[in-house]
């Protein structure tokens, strides 16, 4: 193999591997993408979830108060 043929199979080589190279960033960078979009929709997805049952308890909360104070009453009359 002579100096161009090897020159060129270096060149060949070289452009294959960035050619690999960039598919493979375009490939993660999507993934990522989808990861973290996909994350994001699932910490949503709890918050709202948390929230309504912050809600639910707080509701609990001040029915059981106002049944308390009720027998508070009943006891003190």
């Amino acid at each position: 193999m002579n100096d161009d043929q090897l020159n060129d199979l270096k060149q060949f080589i070289d452009s294959r591997l960035s050619q690999t190279e960039s598919s493979l960033n375009v490939r993660f960078d999507y993934k990522f993408d989808t990861l973290r979009t996909e994350i994001h929709d699932a910490i949503g997805g709890i918050s709202d979830a948390l929230e309504q049952i912050h809600e639910q308890l707080d509701a609990e909360h001040s029915e059981v108060d106002q049944r308390f104070k009720k027998l508070e009453q009943r006891t003190t009359a």
